[in-house]
């Protein structure tokens, strides 16, 4: 477990969605939220001004969206955890997202507790992978594997 404070910040376009995240994580254990933004523009300008150590991130956003962010966010602050928190459970996207650099993927039908367990784990491990990124990942896999034995199987012939 955590022994200090992890600052956490939000960033997705609805409100209501940032203060259920707030009110579900405000009384946990070693969190404390830091800051939210309204959209990937606001993300990035709060970024200059105070660094958390995880950010919980929508993907579809304004201005920059999450895919953009992530970008931008793993060029400048790599040591900063990002948990996209989404309601897209797309198999290309959530590996794209983990590519790019997510530490965690998680949907918007997420239970708090489970959010807060990912929040923890990728402070302690990097990465959180729940039932749902290991699909993805898996999936990549056996496809990249059997274009390669179909391309290997090509030059055979």
């Amino acid at each position: 477990m955590a022994s200090q404070e992890i600052k956490v910040s939000i960033a997705d376009d609805h409100k209501i969605f940032r203060d259920g995240i707030r009110m579900a994580l405000k009384d946990k254990e070693y969190l404390k939220i830091l800051w939210e933004a309204e959209d990937g523009k606001d993300l990035m300008h709060k970024l200059k001004l105070k660094q958390p150590d995880v950010i919980l991130m929508d993907i579809r956003m304004p201005e920059v969206d999450g895919i953009n962010a992530i970008s931008l966010i793993r060029k400048e602050y790599e040591n900063i955890k990002i948990i996209v928190l989404t309601m897209y459970d797309d198999q290309e996207m959530i590996t794209k997202m983990m590519e790019m650099g997510a530490n965690a993927y998680l949907t918007k039908t997420t239970d708090p507790e489970e959010i807060y367990q990912a929040i923890l784990t990728c402070m302690n491990d990097d990465f959180y992978f729940n039932e749902l990124v290991n699909k993805a990942v898996l999936l990549k896999l056996v496809l990249s594997n059997t274009k390669v034995r179909c391309q290997a199987l090509y030059r055979i012939i």
